[in-house]
């Protein structure tokens, strides 16, 4: 979704809609707390953001993913697939574009076995048939009903929160601090850019915190003058990643959270890129997964666009080891 004006700070209108913020939350509770209880038969490990969009999970999931391969596990990956059209559980193929399974699952599916399913309960069902010994999804971190689950939230420091407020107020998931009671572990990245409120949280909480280190590559080059293009849930940080590594970008370019690109969009920014050096143009490993043979049917696009990675790595490896 798009983020709404109101959200950039405490205005009339973010303040009108706070009762309502307080029935949707109470709705939700209730709708979780109604749903018929399941006990998974594998493991299950649920990665979540106390914001809507951009809190950081994907890298989060995939860096969890590979820690459980290196460690000899036989894991899977299990997600609704946000605006895909696949309902019923499905093992994300080669034929698959993010118009089927969304763009988060398409791109973890690059790394391991990944299902998608709008009821995450039918995919454990199908799963548990398979020779998995593990599940991590990405988000389901609301979702009571999986009793046997564990919780991760993933609190990143680059994100940066507008006014502080739960939906539709804001652009928090409720209660930050309601938020930090659920987890069983905080995940942090950029931990010094962390708010000094929120550490102390989790401190009173006494909640066990897994330090991570980010990695970043460019996937073609390392030319300093950049035109940065994207469409993900908090364009800001991606911006900022680029700054931070020295880059100078010359032009930002945003689309909508989960955007999917037409031929239009995809013909405007191979017309932008003539204008400049190969791989001028970069965007993120969530937003090149978007680009397919329908859209860029004679792959114009994708042999000149540069592509920053973003790699989270585990300082506290004993840590994690606890949950899984």
């Amino acid at each position: 979704m798009n983020r709404p004006f109101f959200w950039k700070d405490n205005g009339i209108l973010s303040s009108f809609l706070i009762p309502i913020g307080f029935i949707y939350s109470s709705i939700s509770k209730l709708h979780y707390h109604l749903k018929k209880k399941y006990i998974s038969d594998i493991p299950v490990v649920s990665v979540g953001s106390p914001i809507i969009g951009g809190g950081g999970k994907t890298p989060v999931v995939i860096a969890i993913l590979n820690f459980l391969i290196a460690n000899q596990k036989n894991p899977c990956a299990l997600a609704r697939g946000y605006k895909g059209s696949i309902k019923i559980p499905t093992l994300i193929n080669n034929m698959h574009s993010v118009k089927d399974v969304g763009d988060e699952p398409l791109l973890i599916s690059k790394t391991i076995d990944t299902y998608v399913s709008k009821k995450r309960k039918d995919a454990l069902e199908l799963i548990k048939k398979n020779d998995y010994n593990f599940v991590v999804m990405d988000d389901g971190f609301r979702d009571i009903s999986i009793l046997n689950k564990v919780n991760l939230l993933v609190i990143d420091g680059n994100t940066k929160l507008d006014n502080n407020r739960p939906f539709p107020s804001g652009e928090l998931l409720g209660i930050t601090r309601k938020t930090i009671e659920i987890s069983d572990a905080i995940v942090l990245l950029n931990d010094n850019r962390i708010p000094q409120k929120i550490k102390k949280e989790i401190e009173a909480m006494n909640k066990i915190k897994i330090h991570t280190s980010i990695n970043y590559v460019f996937r073609h080059s390392s030319v300093k003058d950049r035109i940065a293009f994207c469409g993900i849930g908090v364009p800001k940080k991606f911006f900022r990643s680029l700054e931070d590594l020295g880059t100078n970008v010359i032009e930002k370019i945003t689309f909508s959270n989960h955007h999917y690109y037409s031929r239009n969009d995809v013909y405007s920014l191979i017309k932008i890129s003539r204008k400049f050096d190969k791989y001028t143009l970069i965007t993120t490993a969530k937003d090149y997964v978007r680009f397919n043979d329908i859209n860029d049917p004679r792959r114009e696009l994708r042999e000149i666009i540069d592509v920053l990675d973003m790699e989270v790595r585990f300082e506290d490896v004993e840590s994690l080891k606890k949950f899984l």
